[in-house]
């Protein structure tokens, strides 16, 4: 496989207390929702390894912040909503790349796998492909050189159950050829976090042992061999 030709950017944001996994403060200090997200990241970037693309990150930093140290190369992301941020983030790896995807950094269940059939079907003619999630948004959004447009992220109530539909209807308009991948739950609410650690007690879920070993040490999983007296 050609890995040159297909490219997987993954928007995040430095893991900065109060920045990041805010849903989630309450259930968790702001500390600890900032380590719980770089150590999603870690899991995401290194299952994505097996993958045949290469992967990008996409940081959420001002114009004048150096970019988080990473072994992956980084780009900086630019635009005033997450909409512009989406396709500006995308249009530029267009420049190197025929196939392009963008994820979030909030999903914990997101194999390889996945991101390489959704490259598979860009491949086979596909305009648009699509990651439906739990909550009635998107965590993957696949384009070409052809069919990448900025109507596909303009005027979308991102954050709502409203995005994924209104995505839908917005490749219908512009005549775009559009599939769907597998449903996944992302990570935003502590029911989330809960069903994640319930997945991964039981050896459920992708590999994650970043993760895994994090919600160990905060007792939300059992460790394997201990037994209550």
């Amino acid at each position: 496989m050609d890995t040159t030709r297909r490219c997987l950017v993954v928007f995040s944001k430095p893991s900065r207390p109060g920045l990041v996994k805010t849903r989630l403060v309450g259930e968790l200090s702001a500390e600890r929702a900032a380590r719980l997200h770089a150590v999603i990241l870690r899991d995401l970037l290194e299952r994505m390894e097996d993958g045949d693309f290469q992967t990008r990150l996409a940081w959420a930093v001002g114009p004048r912040e150096a970019l988080p140290v990473s072994t992956i190369e980084g780009i900086r992301q630019t635009g005033e909503d997450l909409g512009e941020r989406l396709f500006e983030g995308l249009r530029k790896m267009l420049a190197d790349f025929d196939l392009v995807a963008a994820v979030g950094s909030d999903h914990p269940d997101l194999p390889a796998v996945i991101v390489e059939e959704a490259f598979e079907r860009l491949a086979a003619g596909c305009d648009v492909v699509l990651g439906p999630a739990a909550d009635g948004g998107y965590y993957l959004i696949g384009v070409t050189r052809q069919s990448i447009h900025p109507l596909l992220f303009s005027e979308i109530d991102w954050s709502t159950d409203r995005v994924l539909r209104q995505t839908l209807d917005r490749c219908q308009s512009l005549g775009l050829r559009v599939e769907e991948l597998m449903p996944l739950q992302d990570l935003d609410t502590p029911d989330d976090l809960r069903k994640l650690a319930r997945r991964l007690a039981v050896g459920g879920g992708q590999p994650s042992p970043y993760t895994r070993s994090l919600l160990v040490e905060w007792g939300m999983i059992p460790i394997q061999g201990r037994t209550e007296r």
